[in-house]
């Protein structure tokens, strides 16, 4: 594709390109896009570049205005407000050493907008300006733009309106802007840019002719998009949006980058079970992926640093942090994830910079807790399960959906107080369960397990406790598959928690209270791989705890004293860093 000649060029991050529009062509209750509207403007005899240029207190903003060659425009019929600082009121040398382009974006077409606006009255509007800004202008018989006083109101010209100020109009970078300007911190910016990228509109361009084969533009309008806004859900080239967003420093990004990297440990090829495919207890199946582990664990520490950084200013958690609200102990990105230590995150900004959608803070450290953003406590609900005999008829074992009330949120945590889980239980003298669940989302990190047991009371007139094992299957670091049987004999007599017995029988099996909602410790382990983020949604690669049942159904004292019925509402993996926490707040 070959792009002959460039009129206009619009660069949008690409999930803003429609909102762009609608603004664009939203600003206007005219009927005729070029012509000054005679009930808001004064007729004046000469245009707005010929009033800017003989103004005595102009000479500078007129000097820009020809280099960048914004003069032409402001000497034809379309009808544009200008704020012209007047001389000796802004450092002129300072916009005189930009080059022309950053000029004309950020200081030429920061003080021209679209239209009529008259300084009359009470005024409070937003001006939305040629470079996509947007500036208070307000007053009442005395006016501001953008804080700047006005000196002068409501000068005249056939083309339009000037107002001339008491100096230059700041201009802001937008969050996404700032982020790829910062000229100290580089390995944010440089992730940044390294997702961004450029191409040609064809819908919205305006054709040229076909020369050689190739299709050619005489208005083109090129659109930068960047996959990395999808990471952190927010909108942070829109200058309509309003952010908190917390810029790690090199400092802060190289730290926190070492604590992540550790938990995304990949080996290039990983292989588990594939209990989705089982149909017997103990099947063999199994399943493999290949990866640049290099590429995706750097990848994925990259991202989990990036995705809460962003914080909407308009969350009811976040308010107070623009002064719009009380003090909350949350503060809420825009991924949804929550952080309970807020000030003490934001005691470590080095410095807090206005953009013109928020704030940025420098962040020399983010003390953000592991177990809050990417190590986080893992839940699971027995979602696969296998059913054996010693007759192997499988549907000796039924199962009913049963729905819980658990107003503590004891089980999922606060925000769940009802779930749903499957209650399993025999239909037959001889039968015995055997359950896999996948643990999707494990990290190479330690955790510590737990079972959370229903009681019997919610179910079922059977008080009897469990008697189950618990046998986990991971990924070696070697890439081949092994087992770790967690055993309540070793945990009893204060072995080592890592130790692993070679079978599992009644004696290393764990019990628990039938008349209460029991959390049951099984042991700690460390996984030598992470599996967070190998496969797809449709395709996923994860270790699984195979839990059984030791009871002898030929023995009528074990018959008789646990129950066969599972009634396991959720298996817990907790960081030991967050258990840890809680142990040191009690």
């Amino acid at each position: 594709m070959r792009i002959m000649k460039t009129k206009i060029s619009k660069i949008f991050v690409s999930c803003l390109v429609g909102c762009a529009i609608c603004a664009t062509t939203g600003c206007s209750d005219f009927s005729d896009y070029n012509d000054a509207p005679v009930d808001q403007l004064a007729v004046g005899n000469q245009t707005l570049w010929q009033n800017i240029d003989q103004h005595p207190q102009l000479k500078g903003f007129a000097e820009l205005l020809k280099r960048t060659g914004f003069d032409t425009e402001l000497a034809n019929t379309r009808a544009y407000t200008v704020w012209a600082p007047l001389d000796g009121t802004y450092d002129l040398n300072a916009y005189k050493a930009l080059d022309d382009s950053t000029l004309l974006q950020q200081f030429i077409k920061g003080h021209i907008a679209q239209y009529g606006h008259v300084a009359s009255g009470e005024v409070d509007e937003r001006i939305h300006m040629l470079n996509e800004k947007s500036f208070a202008f307000k007053g009442n018989g005395n006016y501001t733009f953008g804080g700047v006083s006005v000196a002068t109101p409501n000068q005249p010209s056939n083309n339009g309106m000037m107002h001339i100020l008491n100096g230059a109009a700041p201009f802001l970078y937008n969050l996404y802007e700032y982020l790829l300007s910062n000229p100290q911190d580089t390995l944010l910016r440089n992730y940044f840019k390294k997702y961004e990228v450029t191409t040609l509109d064809t819908r919205n361009s305006v054709k040229g002719p076909v020369i050689d084969g190739l299709q050619t533009y005489i208005d083109s309008v090129m659109v930068t998009s960047n996959s990395l806004i999808g990471t952190v859900n927010a909108r942070l080239s829109n200058e309509d949006s309003t952010y908190t967003f917390l810029l790690p420093n090199d400092k802060a990004y190289t730290d926190l980058y070492n604590k992540i990297k550790p938990y995304y440990n990949f080996i290039n090829t990983t292989t588990v079970q594939d209990i989705a495919q089982f149909t017997k207890a103990n099947d063999t199946k199994e399943k493999s992926v290949t990866v640049d582990a290099n590429y995706l664990s750097d990848s994925l520490t990259c991202r989990a640093i990036l995705r809460n950084l962003a914080f909407s200013n308009n969350n009811e958690y976040n308010k107070w942090m623009v002064n719009n609200g009380e003090f909350t102990d949350t503060m809420q990105s825009t991924t949804l994830t929550k952080f309970s230590n807020p000030r003490e995150i934001l005691s470590h900004t080095v410095e807090k910079r206005t953009m013109s959608n928020g704030f940025a803070h420098i962040m020399d450290t983010l003390a953000i807790y592991p177990w809050e953003s990417y190590l986080p406590e893992l839940r699971f609900s027995p979602m696969y399960w296998a059913y054996t005999a010693e007759s192997s008829k499988r549907f000796n074992f039924s199962s009913r959906v049963i729905n819980v009330n658990d107003p503590d949120g004891i089980v999922f945590g606060p925000d769940v107080t009802e779930f749903n889980y499957l209650w399993i239980y025999p239909t037959g003298e001889y039968v015995k369960p055997e359950i896999y669940i996948d643990l999707n989302g494990v990290m190479s990190a330690t955790y510590k397990f737990y079972c959370v047991f229903l009681p019997s009371a919610k179910l079922s007139s059977d008080d009897r406790p469990n008697s189950l094992n618990f046998q986990l299957s991971y990924c070696g670091a070697n890439g081949k598959p092994a087992t770790y049987s967690f055993s309540k004999k070793f945990l009893d007599s204060g072995a080592a928690a890592d130790e692993n017995p070679k079978s599992v029988n009644i004696n290393t099996a764990f019990n628990n209270d039938p008349l209460k909602t029991d959390t049951v410790y099984l042991g700690q382990f460390t996984f030598p791989v992470a599996y967070n983020g190998l496969g797809t949604n449709n395709d996923t690669y994860s270790p699984n705890l195979h839990i059984s049942c030791p009871v002898s159904v030929f023995n009528k004292t074990q018959m008789a004293t646990y129950t066969r019925d599972v009634r396991i509402a959720a298996i817990l993996l907790k960081p030991v860093e967050l258990v840890e926490f809680e142990e040191n707040q009690k």
